[in-house]
């Protein structure tokens, strides 16, 4: 489940909502609901895109460990291994330790990642059938990760 990082996890969800982030869990091996993937998801860009694993990174803040936006929205499946995403909102980022069975649905919000463990990930996002995940760096200058 979620584990939300130095935040009352209270709080965070509003915070995140409000910042286009909404997170669930389903038993592992699940697969998102399909209710969020509706709410969030065009009908035609709702079946399964990709299935990833993803090695921890050598240099933590680059490539997705680098603040960027997704150019469309997207709901993901943490299928294995741990993780760390923040994300930007009103009151500042917000870290949120990822693990299996965790669902990340995100609508345009500021965000930067980054795998402890090995992960897979289960993607769906919106686009033409053949379109790709593309990821624009925001700039917002690295900081240090918080600890799990």
């Amino acid at each position: 489940m979620a584990r939300m990082m130095q935040w009352d996890a209270d709080d965070v969800h509003a915070l995140l909502d409000a910042a286009g982030v909404t997170l669930t869990v389903v038993d592992d091996g699940g697969d998102a609901p399909a209710e969020l993937v509706a709410a969030v998801l065009p009908e035609g860009a709702r079946q399964i895109r990709a299935d990833v694993e993803i090695a921890v990174p050598l240099d933590p803040d680059s490539g997705m460990g680098a603040w960027h936006v997704n150019a469309v929205d997207e709901v993901h499946v943490v299928a294995s291994g741990e993780g760390i995403m923040e994300f930007v909102t009103m009151e500042g980022p917000v870290p949120v330790l990822l693990e299996s069975g965790d669902v990340v649905a995100i609508r345009g919000a500021e965000h930067r990642y980054r795998p402890l463990t090995p992960q897979r990930w289960v993607l769906r996002f919106a686009g033409a059938p053949d379109a790709e995940l593309v990821a624009t760096e925001t700039g917002r200058a690295a900081t240090g990760w918080p600890t799990p």
